[in-house]
């Protein structure tokens, strides 16, 4: 056998992806260890074959970049075009559209938005089993990047799939033809199985299209979210086990079929690479799917299983320079190493308890949490999995239709386990982390590793725990505060962190106006604006609990998203303007035992930060009832001041006569109806924070506003123009931060932002 000589170059790719890709430059040091070490072997086949790996891996990853600057438009432009779109690559949510495909025009892959007219045209989508030929009309635009700190990079997740720019159609019709290449009628093949698969009872039908054909639907995101809380799914799913089982099960019933070992093999070696396309071509997919390829060759090309991941590897890169920069890649690469290296002679207690260490690492940098109990499920789940789930989850599939006995006994058995899973996830035990940075990430990885190969010695274990402790003080102890205007959209929230966390008080939540649908066009998310953006922030900095929400007044932009983030954190109180405790909109959103506490400008409340300086008497929860907050943070003397009107303003610094302000966070997201000229004169503001949504449909801010503003010396700063705002103080100094630089999206910004 080779002595694993593919190991060299396959690490030497990973660490050059790491550069370019990933922007860790410190990771130079790693590489040039790594040749270093290669050096001092005198193999100058395997030096070959590691400067040629780093010179591939330098050139895909500087076209990765290349076509990332240069694809992306600028400025929308108007488009027609032909689009071909496969079944499966069409995704439908209510009366929202979203389907990937190839603009026939300019041969570029492409995404197209568009809203369905009708319950019939979406029925036609949902039910359809041919290519689509679309003729399209409407906007072609770029893809926006995260614009709030702890946000997921839909921009990076598309341009993984050599997605640039998307089209967001305003006229449309298609014609459907039937498929004329193999590989089209295998994205058609699995369409048809999902439609299949959706006649069979829930949870079994979601079994099927996430084991089967790597499909997940917003019911399967919905059922495994218990599995995916206890930190299980990236073991049997993101691993790529489920390839190995099929593979097992395949050549059991071929060899009981009689046919012979080599045609056995030559069968599989020809059937994976479709099954690659029926699976949906997730990164553990390739990873598994060319890892069981050179397997299966190995007894004629002579690779052991570690060459056979390095060949996977180097692979995986060449098809997706980014996936060692997903969560998804590095766990299907990372614990498939282990398995032949470390792991093969453990007990499953073991390796379930050193896979989920390993893990560790990338999920407290991409997902910052993980649950207690996920070694322990794990090690009960893994084993059921291979012997249980997946294979009857195949025999129910196929047996469904003249076996329906079996079919619904295991879809009992499954609903039976995702009860006691769903008990196990709303219990105790989930830890919230925090985000490890990336240099922080590799080390605690590489002491993992360092561990894992000398697990007798103790000094490795108090290094290892040293350093998570360190990493762990430093995210939730940090002795900076800050001040955080959340971009949520068309709405408001803030968050003020005083240093060490003391204190750490929401000001609204944020939230969206709600239209009246009809059933067929409603949504099937579950998730909304402030998961993505507020809480996952929130979560990004190691904080579970909130101290106070401070809600201005009841319209649903400023109060919306309150149920979420309830269920999100744990809220100590949550304080509203006087009167608006008993407003029915506000008592719906309130769905367990709270403490509400309504305020006024003569009741303070006790241990936070912030003064209230309106409303002076009680009302119902109006904009003219808005709470004004007040506080001081390092240098800086902030206001909030809801969506208090222009009489409000007036009525405040005249009960306040000295009130002065550096940062005020405008009434109304820069409405005329707010910001009174002499109010503004009055604080002497030097910057107007203005939170407001991209293209929304009240012209937020007001161009009088703005002129304002510019007149008395105030500078505006919007969420619009900059995304994430944040004010991060120690002591008396302080510097500002923004998630966007300024200039990435003045193709989305009102006239004054582009003046």
């Amino acid at each position: 056998m080779i002595d694993s000589r593919w190991l060299f170059p396959a690490l030497t790719a990973a660490l050059v992806t790491g550069i370019i890709l990933g922007s860790q430059l410190w990771l130079s040091l790693l590489l040039l260890y790594l040749l270093f070490r290669v050096w001092t072997l005198h193999d100058f086949a395997t030096i070959k074959w590691v400067l040629l790996a780093g010179l591939t891996a330098s050139l895909v990853c500087g076209c990765a970049l290349y076509n990332a600057q240069t694809k992306p438009l600028t400025t929308p432009q108007p488009v027609e075009c032909n689009f071909k779109v496969l079944p499966d690559q069409i995704i439908v949510n209510g009366n929202l559209v979203q389907m990937q495909g190839t603009n026939l025009n300019s041969g570029e892959r492409e995404s197209v938005v568009l809203r369905l007219r009708s319950s019939q045209e979406k029925a036609a989508l949902v039910h359809n089993q041919a290519v689509l030929f679309w003729q399209i009309k409407g906007q072609e635009q770029p893809i926006i990047g995260p614009t709030n700190f702890g946000q997921f990079d839909y921009q990076k997740y598309q341009w993984r799939h050599h997605i640039y720019n998307e089209i967001r159609a305003q006229k449309w019709h298609w014609q459907p033809q039937k498929p004329h290449t193999l590989i089209e009628r295998c994205h058609c093949l699995r369409i048809g199985l999902h439609q299949y698969f959706q006649t069979l009872p829930s949870p079994l039908s979601e079994y099927c299209d996430s084991l089967s054909i790597g499909l997940n639907t917003f019911k399967t995101t919905q059922l495994l979210s218990s599995v995916k809380k206890l930190g299980v799914i990236h073991l049997f799913c993101i691993s790529g086990m489920h390839v190995v089982l099929l593979i097992a099960i395949l050549r059991g019933l071929l060899i009981r079929l009689r046919f012979n070992i080599e045609t056995i093999d030559w069968l599989l070696i020809a059937l994976l690479p479709f099954y690659l396309i029926i699976g949906g071509g997730a990164a553990s997919l390739i990873r598994a799917s060319i890892m069981a390829e050179v397997r299966l060759l190995s007894h004629r090309l002579r690779f052991s299983r570690v060459d056979a991941w390095s060949i996977s590897l180097l692979i995986g890169i060449l098809l997706d320079p980014y996936v060692l920069l997903t969560l998804g890649g590095q766990l299907s690469y990372l614990m498939s190493l282990l398995m032949p290296l470390s792991l093969r002679n453990v007990s499953d207690l073991k390796r379930a308890f050193w896979l989920n260490l390993v893990s560790l690492p990338s999920l407290f940098h991409y997902i910052y949490e993980v649950h207690l109990l996920s070694t322990l499920v794990s090690w009960l789940l893994i084993p059921l999995f291979g012997t249980v789930l997946f294979p009857l989850t195949l025999l129910a599939a196929l047996t469904a239709n003249w076996l329906p006995l079996l079919a619904y006994s295991f879809n009992e058995m499954l609903k039976l386990l995702h009860r006691i899973l769903d008990q196990l996830a709303a219990g105790p035990g989930m830890l919230v982390f925090g985000q490890l940075s990336s240099l922080g990430a590799i080390i605690i990885l590489l002491f993992t590793l360092w561990l894992l190969a000398e697990p007798a010695k103790k000094s490795s274990w108090y290094i290892l725990a040293a350093a998570y402790c360190v990493a762990f003080m430093s995210i939730h102890l940090p002795p900076a505060g800050e001040v955080t205007f959340v971009d949520i959209g068309q709405g408001d929230c803030a968050i003020v962190r005083t240093p060490f966390n003391r204190q750490v008080v929401m000001i609204d939540t944020g939230g969206r106006l709600q239209y009246r649908l009809p059933q067929w066009a409603k949504s099937q998310m579950t998730s909304d604006m402030a998961a993505r953006t507020s809480i996952s922030y929130l979560k990004s900095r190691g904080i579970t609990r909130l101290d106070a929400i401070c809600l201005s007044h009841s319209d649903a932009d400023h109060i919306g998203y309150l149920p979420t983030v309830l269920k999100s954190m744990h809220v100590k109180e949550v304080l509203v303007p006087s009167g608006m405790e008993r407003n029915p909109k506000f008592k719906r959103l309130v769905n367990q035992p709270l403490k509400v506490i309504p305020v006024r400008a003569d009741h303070q409340p006790n241990d936070l930060p912030l003064k209230v300086l309106h409303p002076f008497k009680s009302g119902t929860g109006k904009n003219e009832d808005s709470m004004v907050l007040a506080g001081r943070f390092g240098s800086l003397d902030f206001v909030f001041t809801g969506d208090l009107d222009r009489k409000g303003e007036r009525a405040v610094i005249d009960r306040y006569s000295q009130l002065r302000a550096d940062v005020l966070k405008l009434s109304h997201h820069g409405s005329r109806t707010g910001s009174d000229p002499k109010f503004l004169s009055r604080l002497q503001p030097r910057y107007g924070i203005i939170s407001a949504g991209r293209f929304n449909r009240y012209g937020h801010p007001n161009s009088v506003t703005i002129k304002n503003l510019r007149r008395l010396g105030i500078t505006p700063v919007s969420t619009q123009q900059y995304g994430m705002i944040s004010y991060c103080y120690y002591q008396n100094q302080g510097y500002w931060k923004t998630r966007l630089k300024g200039d990435e999206l003045k193709w989305m910004l009102p006239p004054y932002a582009n003046s």
